[in-house]
C-alpha cells in the first residue's frame, strides 16, 4: 500500500469522504421516515428508487466515464450526491423524497462506474487486487465513523430523538445534512488528482498481463462470464439489501435498541470489514479467488439464519449483522477484481457498469418487495429469503468460474 500512486491514494481520500455521508444517510434516513410517520412499505420504496436509479443510471455512467473521463465524472457526481443528501434532509413530501432519493442514486452510479477503471488506471497489475481490498478497506473505515456520528448526532442536536416524533425529525434531519457536507469533501481530493495513467493498456485494446495466477478467458467465454457474475451478484444484493436495509428499523422495532446503540452496532460491522477486506488478498493467494468467496459467502447463511430464531435478542442480532458485515468483505473485493481482470482494458467500464447494475437492480426489488412483506409477513420472512438467495448466489458464481 505505501507504493501507491498518488492519484490512488486521492481516489481512496475521496472515496472515505463519500462514504462518511453514505454511511451516514444508510444509519439515518430510515429512521428519519419512521419519525416523519412512514412504515416500512414506503422505506422500501425509497430504496427502491434509490438503488433502482443506481442500476439504470449505470450503463450511461459506463458509456460518459470514459469520454468525460472518470475523474470528472466522480467530480461532478460527488458534488451531486451531497446536493441530493441535503434534499432528502429538508424535504417531508412523499413524491419529493422519491424524486430525491433517485437523484441520489444516479450519483452514486456516476461515482461507482468510474471508480473502478480509475483504480486500476492508476495502479500496477500486480497491485490490482490490493488496491480493491485497500478502496474497500477504505470504505470500511469511513463507514465506522459515518455510523458513530450517525449515532450520536441527534442526540446532540435535538436531546432524545425517541421523546416525540418533532424531536427526531430535527435530530435526524441535522444528521441527514452534515452527511451532505461530508459527501461534499469528496470533490477536493479530485481536484488535487490528475488524469495521468501509470501505463496505457496495450494497442489491441486487450487487458494488461494479469499478475501470475490471475484468472483468463477466452473472448468467446466474456458474454457468459458476464451473465454468470450478473446473476450471481443481483442474488447476493437482494440478499444484502433484506438484511441490512431494514435491519436499524428492525433493532428499533422489534428488539427495542435506541438510536445510539444502533449506531454503535452499524459501526462494529463496519470496523470488521477493514481488517477483513485487507487480508482477503492473502487467504486468495492461499486457497485461489473463487473458494476464498465462496466459502466466505457460505458461512454469512447460519449468521443470518439466527435472525429466524423467535426472539434473538441484541446480543445474536448484534453478532449476526456484524459477523455477516466481516465476512462479506472478504468476498467482495476478491470478486471486484475478479471480474475487472477478466476483461480487456476497453471493457472495464462496461463491466463496471454491468456490475453495479445488478448490483443495484437486485437491491431495489429486494427493498420494494421487501418493506410490503414486512408489512404483511413480518421480519422473518425476509431474513428466510436472504438465506435462500445468498445460497443461490454462490452457487451460480461457484458454477460458473471454478478451477479457473
Amino acid at each position: 500500500m505505501p507504493h501507491f500512486s498518488r492519484n490512488l491514494w486521492l481516489l481512496l481520500g475521496q472515496n472515505v469522504a463519500v462514504f462518511l455521508g453514505i454511511a451516514l444517510q444508510a444509519l439515518i434516513l430510515n429512521l428519519y421516515l419512521v419519525a416523519l410517520g412512514y412504515r416500512e412499505d414506503f422505506i422500501g420504496l425509497v430504496a427502491f428508487a434509490q438503488t433502482a436509479a443506481i442500476g439504470i443510471g449505470a450503463l450511461p455512467a459506463g458509456w460518459l466515464s470514459p469520454r468525460l473521463g472518470p475523474r470528472r465524472c466522480m467530480i461532478a457526481a460527488t458534488l451531486l450526491l451531497a446536493t441530493s443528501f441535503c434534499a432528502m434532509a429538508v424535504i417531508a413530501h412523499p413524491l419529493g423524497l422519491l424524486a430525491a432519493a433517485a437523484l441520489n442514486g444516479l450519483s452514486m452510479a456516476l461515482i461507482f462506474v468510474p471508480s473502478a477503471p480509475y483504480l486500476m488506471e492508476n495502479s500496477r497489475s500486480e497491485e490490482w487486487r490490493t488496491a480493491f481490498a485497500a478502496n474497500f478497506a477504505a470504505l470500511s473505515v469511513a463507514s465506522v465513523v459515518g455510523n458513530a456520528i450517525g449515532g450520536v448526532l441527534p442526540g446532540l442536536v435535538a436531546g432524545d430523538p425517541t421523546a416525540s416524533p418533532e424531536q427526531a425529525v430535527v435530530g435526524y434531519r441535522a444528521a441527514l445534512l452534515v452527511g451532505g457536507a461530508l459527501a461534499a469533501l469528496g470533490v477536493v481530493p479530485l481536484l488535487l488528482a490528475d488524469d495521468r495513467r501509470i501505463a496505457e493498456p496495450p494497442a489491441s485494446g486487450g487487458a494488461r498481463p494479469a499478475p501470475a495466477g490471475a484468472p483468463s478467458a477466452p473472448p468467446r467465454s466474456l458474454r457468459r462470464d458476464m451473465a454468470a457474475m450478473i446473476v450471481a451478484v443481483a442474488c447476493l444484493a437482494a440478499a444484502t439489501a433484506l438484511v441490512v436495509a431494514f435491519f436499524n428499523v428492525f433493532l428499533r422495532d422489534e428488539i427495542g435498541v435506541r438510536t445510539e446503540a444502533i449506531g454503535t452496532i452499524f459501526a462494529l460491522g463496519a470496523l470488521m470489514m477493514a481488517p477483513a477486506s485487507l487480508g482477503a488478498p492473502a487467504l486468495a493467494r492461499r486457497w485461489g479467488s473463487i473458494p476464498t468467496i465462496a466459502l466466505s459467502r457460505l458461512l454469512v447463511v447460519p449468521l443470518i439464519a439466527l435472525l429466524l430464531l423467535p426472539s434473538p435478542g441484541l446480543a445474536l442480532a448484534a453478532t449476526a449483522f456484524v459477523g455477516r458485515q466481516a465476512l462479506m468483505s472478504i468476498g467482495q473485493p476478491l470478486d471486484n477484481a475478479y471480474i475487472m481482470e477478466l476483461v480487456p482494458a476497453r471493457l472495464r467500464a462496461r463491466a463496471a457498469a454491468l456490475r453495479t447494475l445488478a448490483w443495484n437492480g437486485g437491491w431495489a426489488a429486494a427493498t420494494a418487495l421487501g418493506g410490503l412483506a414486512i408489512v404483511w409477513l413480518g421480519y422473518r420472512a425476509i431474513f428466510l429469503a436472504a438465506v435462500g438467495l445468498t445460497l443461490a448466489s454462490v452457487i451460480v458464481h461457484w458454477r460458473a468460474f471454478r478451477g479457473r
